[in-house]
């Protein structure tokens, strides 16, 4: 059921299926934890940390929200994060994208229907993907990783006990009990986290704290530092998280991610910056927060956001590509699904990278489906940055090297055109790096 899936991401990563079968297997093992709840345990996670309503958008198969990296260690958790890295011997940076790419589709395969199957269901269709013994990447004594488990959260019920106490009721409870005790671990083992995403003054946040102080605490702080009306987002607790070190710190540190497009990471100690920053932005803020921090702190980078941005278009063209169908076919409708995708070229480069080589291919099936005489001209377009001669030379290049890869993919060329605009028509506003990102695009149109 779940191979081809294991093969796409395997290849789209350029990583061995085995790497890729070990982060479906820890995926599936988090989902089919009786302990933690099963497959809604699982939904609740992300529910908590309010992208829940991005999760339930895939169920059925559907073409929902994509899915950032930062909201997958927000409801999962660094140290799960960490487990997965471990038992696939991929770097984190990598385990965190290949899972974003991984669970919308998981759960479109597992919710057929549009429901979440119960979690006896569940188990009845992955059982041979999470009993194998997954190999690992990494040399040591063992190549059999554990099954990954999140920790439990107490939860008292009406009366006061435990909500596990009638699981614990007889001998195998009791060992249960023991086995999820040692694998909580003494109180305050677990680093406070909080994330941050500031675009255009609208700051989404989430994360994990120890108590409700806290909690209030950084929902206070933000409100003054953006206002009411520019925030939301929670926090969850968890009493097994540590207290925050960087919590006196919150109003200088939330003055500092003003700044447009930014993105900002909290993991204990650790300070990850990311976003749609230019570099002289970027530098700015990494100053500012050793300022806060101490010149000490590591600062390190998160996700490419212009990636994970191209990665998600792509895959909506391909859904839309893949939908057209072989009589018929209008070029209106051809070039509609194009226009979908993001060819992601490097800064001052026409080179066309590797991940839309496979729109490239798909974009020049549909148009030898389109009417024999339409012909689809192909525009290039930059931001304002620099000189602008040069970026009419470079959107003609860019243009002329996505219509060579188009004819290498089977497309006559008489039935293209290519034309550089330079920045002569911005799609966005070049004033903020996420604008000049929209604005270095490749377009489609119908020229007859």
């Amino acid at each position: 059921m779940l191979d081809q899936l294991i093969n796409d991401a395997a290849s789209r990563f350029k990583v061995s299926t085995a790497a890729v079968s070990a982060v479906v297997t820890g995926i599936l093992s988090l989902m089919t934890n009786q302990r933690t709840g099963g497959p809604d345990g699982f939904v609740d996670l992300f529910r908590r940390v309010g992208v829940g309503d991005v999760l339930t958008s895939w169920f059925g198969g559907k073409e929902g929200r994509p899915l950032t990296t930062s909201h997958l260690e927000s409801a999962l958790g660094a140290s799960t994060l960490d487990k997965l890295a471990l038992s696939s011997g991929l770097a984190r940076a990598t385990v965190s994208s290949l899972a974003a790419f991984l669970l919308p589709r998981l759960i479109g395969r597992l919710t057929p229907n549009g429901t979440l199957p119960s979690s006896s269901a569940l188990l009845s269709q992955v059982t041979r993907y999470i009993d194998a013994p997954v190999a690992s990447s990494r040399p040591g004594p063992s190549s059999v990783e554990p099954r990954i488990e999140l920790p439990i959260e107490r939860r008292p019920d009406r009366s006061g006990s435990a909500g596990w106490l009638p699981w614990v009721a007889g001998a195998a409870g009791l060992l249960a009990l023991v086995g999820w005790l040692a694998m909580r671990g003494p109180t305050g083992t677990i680093d406070p986290q909080l994330t941050i995403n500031n675009r255009d003054g609208k700051v989404t946040y989430s994360g994990v704290v120890r108590d409700d102080a806290t909690r209030t605490a950084i929902a206070t702080a933000l409100r003054t530092a953006f206002g009411d009306r520019n925030v939301s987002g929670d926090v969850r607790i968890d009493r097994n998280v540590r207290r925050a070190t960087w919590l006196p710190q919150l109003g200088d540190l939330f003055a500092a991610v003003k700044t447009p497009g930014v993105d900002l990471s909290l993991n204990g100690d650790a300070v990850k910056l990311g976003g749609w920053l230019s570099a002289a932005d970027r530098q700015m803020l990494a100053a500012k927060l050793r300022g806060i921090f101490g010149s000490g702190v590591s600062i390190e980078s998160l996700g490419d956001p212009a990636l994970e941005a191209a990665r998600a278009a792509n895959d909506k063209a391909l859904s839309a590509l893949r939908a057209i169908g072989t009589s018929g076919v209008s070029s209106d409708a051809v070039v509609q699904a194009m226009n979908l995708a993001v060819i992601n070229f490097s800064s001052g480069s026409a080179e066309i990278a590797q991940d839309s080589l496979e729109v490239i291919r798909k974009s020049a099936e549909a148009i030898e489906r389109a009417p024999a005489g339409s012909t689809v001209e192909i525009r290039g377009h930059t931001d304002n940055t620099g000189d602008p001669s040069n970026n009419m030379r470079l959107s003609q290049a860019r243009a002329d090297a996505v219509k060579s890869a188009l004819i290498s993919a089977g497309v006559p060329p008489k039935r293209l055109m290519a034309r550089g605009y330079g920045d002569t028509q911005p799609r966005a506003t070049n004033d903020s790096e996420y604008g000049r990102f929209q604005n270095r695009r490749i377009e489609y149109a119908v020229v007859r």
